[in-house]
């Protein structure tokens, strides 16, 4: 029977620092192994231990941006058959029952394991039986790359106690031996490039890309509600009667503001999306490692974004209707208080007028007394005081008006006014929407 050399299991784990209440994330992993630290640098830690005559095991921590990695590489030493590979998982499914089921210890969001051993000079894959109970063609499926024969044993979501969703990636790969110091050296023994920079950054753009459908789905909920809402405060046939429905209004406000809010946090998952792609695909690049599982995926997440940001145009186009809406409600608002400022003041100057031309009266008494003027008769003094007391609105009346067109209309809430598609700026005042102008803007929410 064909045998390996050095068969290994690497296990990548990856936690959000921010979610970590122990800096020592390992500590269950070293506790349940019996590592003993060997190594503590500034990024991370070393730990290293012998579990049997045979298993050797060793754990490396790195701080990567927002990310903590943990690596886990447990290593028969010799030749040893396939079917040891089993022996492998065995102690790790063991090993990480006992860690992920501590409450204290958060559950990693991605997980990457990575079988992998020594081909001896002249063993090829054909020659060797099927292992961690594949099918019996299992080499048909191997591909080629510049590290050795690679294989996708599986790629899958698992559901967490908290209902988020971790990714599990397992690989294979068989290394000539001819080929092994290289591999070692480049691709599988640094932590900071290599299969542990490709994994991180594709398990980091897969990681958002499961978000996609969620946010895309949160969007399109709000922003539906959003033209709903807007569809009926619009089917009214007079816009000058829209400030008294209050409650719809004070509706339309709030589910822009909802829409905003997911719009927001759309855009950071789509710009942290393209981010980590741009990265994964820099790091494939690195190694010159294109094989054709990750060509697969790299077309997956572009299609993730592009549907991410397709929403995101979709929620603009309404944003944009939903301003001109509220601009064009707030010339109407500002039109109806001029008026009642106008009617006020008309209010306030009828009794005044009447009050000084009274006054006027009673200096005059004053003055013609003991002369011999004599005040006019009483029907001329009403007639004049009626005179002055509606000139006296009048002239109020006017002076108002002057003014209004004098000083240019300032509409609250926006830093920078533009018309919408319900109002134009004629001079510095702000006309109200015709009725044709009215059909355009009912248009915008259809």
């Amino acid at each position: 029977m064909q045998a390996l050399l050095s068969p290994s299991l690497t296990v990548y784990l990856f936690f959000l620092e921010r979610h970590l209440t122990d800096p020592s994330a390992e500590r269950g992993l070293v506790n349940a192994l019996r590592l003993t630290l060997t190594k503590e640098f500034e990024e991370g830690r070393c730990y290293e231990g012998q579990m049997g005559e045979d298993l050797a095991a060793r754990l490396q921590t790195r701080r990567a941006h927002d990310t903590l990695v943990i690596r886990l590489d447990l290593t028969l030493s010799g030749e040893h058959p396939v079917s040891d590979w089993a022996r492998l998982s065995q102690v790790w499914e063991e090993t990480f029952a006992r860690q992920d089921g501590e409450a204290s210890v958060p559950s990693p969001w991605g997980v990457t394991l990575l079988y992998h051993a020594l081909l001896p000079r002249g063993v090829t894959p054909q020659t060797l039986p099927p292992p961690l109970e594949l099918s019996s063609n299992w080499a048909t499926h191997l591909e080629a790359t510049p590290y050795g024969w690679l294989f996708v044993l599986g790629r899958d979501n698992q559901t967490l106690p908290s209902g988020a969703s971790r990714r599990v990636n397992r690989y294979l790969l068989l290394i000539p031996a001819e080929r092994a110091e290289k591999v070692m050296q480049v691709f599988l023994e640094p932590l900071t490039q290599g299969l542990v920079r490709i994994e991180l950054y594709y398990q980091k753009a897969i990681y958002h890309a499961l978000q996609q459908s969620l946010a895309g789905q949160a969007l399109g909920c709000a922003t539906l509600s959003l033209r709903q809402s807007m569809s009926q405060a619009v089917s009214t046939p007079d816009f000058s009667n829209l400030y008294h429905e209050f409650r719809e209004l004070e509706e339309i406000s709030k589910l822009l503001m909802t829409v905003l809010n997911q719009k927001a946090h759309a855009e950071m998952l789509l710009q942290s999306l393209r981010v980590n792609q741009r990265n994964f695909e820099e790091a494939l690049k690195e190694m010159q490692f294109h094989p054709a599982i990750y060509e697969s995926e790299r077309s997956r997440l572009t299609r993730h974004a592009e549907q991410l940001a397709n929403d995101l145009h979709y929620t603009e186009t309404m944003l944009q209707s939903a301003y001109a809406f509220q601009e064009m409600q707030r010339g109407i608002e500002n039109n109806r208080l001029q008026r009642a400022s106008v009617m006020l003041g008309i209010a306030a100057a009828l009794p005044a007028g009447i009050t000084i031309f009274n006054s006027f009266l009673d200096i005059w008494a004053l003055i013609l007394e003991g002369s011999g003027w004599s005040l006019p008769p009483i029907e001329l003094r009403m007639g004049i005081g009626a005179l002055v007391g509606v000139s006296w609105p009048l002239a109020t009346y006017w002076a108002i008006e002057r003014r209004r067109e004098m000083v240019p209309v300032d509409l609250p809430g926006r830093a920078e006014f533009r018309p919408g598609a319900g109002q134009h700026v004629v001079g510095q005042r702000v006309k109200v929407p015709s009725q044709e102008e009215e059909r355009c803007v009912k248009s915008l929410t259809v």
